[in-house]
């Protein structure tokens, strides 16, 4: 028997810049002899292995900030998560064979400056997640500026220090399951002792 259940289960996750364990030069990556992009990753230390998620799951941006860090300035950036979903994404660099982009902002001019993002709204910087999200005890986003002309350093002096983004994972949508530990049978004639909810 098909049965409904409500996931109602919210999980914030926020991530620093100076918690990313990619701390070596293999995790910048090129384009026409041009460094531009960075994947970070950030350990959860098994923090969120119980979290089951939904079909239906969504990973939404509330906030983000970067610094204008060497030839990066007055530019735009791109943050991909690096996971499978649902929503099929297609961009004209990379076509099917990359990440979902989350958020895209400009930079400003002045090196050091903080390039901060507010989202107020659910319908915006977001997209949907597996189930499996976060399975392997780490999240990956990749960090792009796709207009470099020059090699940006995303690793000496880690420039990338106060970087952080706050993701919520919203999880609120019906799905059938037939599963009964999810979802157990009611017995309707006897649902509390001596009380049936049925009067015949």
């Amino acid at each position: 028997m098909d049965r409904n259940i409500k996931y109602k289960q919210v999980c914030r996750l926020q991530l620093f810049g100076d918690d990313d364990i990619n701390t070596n030069s293999n995790s910048q990556y090129s384009l026409n002899g041009i460094t531009y992009g960075k994947r970070m990753r950030f350990a959860l230390n098994n923090a969120l292995n119980d979290l089951k998620l939904s079909v239906n799951a969504r990973c939404v941006v509330e906030t983000f900030n970067i610094p204008t860090i060497q030839n990066m300035g007055s530019k735009y950036i791109l943050v991909r998560l690096v996971t499978s979903t649902q929503d099929k994404t297609c961009d004209t660099k990379k076509f099917l064979n990359g990440n979902p982009i989350l958020l895209s902002m400009a930079t400003a001019g002045t090196l050091g400056t903080p390039n901060i993002l507010y989202n107020a709204s659910e319908f915006f910087y977001n997209l949907n997640v597996p189930t499996n999200l976060f399975s392997q005890g780490y999240v990956d986003i990749e960090l792009e500026c796709p207009t470099a002309t020059t090699n940006i350093d995303f690793i000496t002096n880690k420039p990338l220090a106060s970087l952080f983004l706050n993701l919520i994972i919203v999880d609120e949508d019906l799905e059938i399951t037939k599963d009964l530990t999810l979802a157990p049978p009611i017995d309707y004639k006897n649902y509390n002792v001596n009380m049936p909810i049925r009067p015949y």
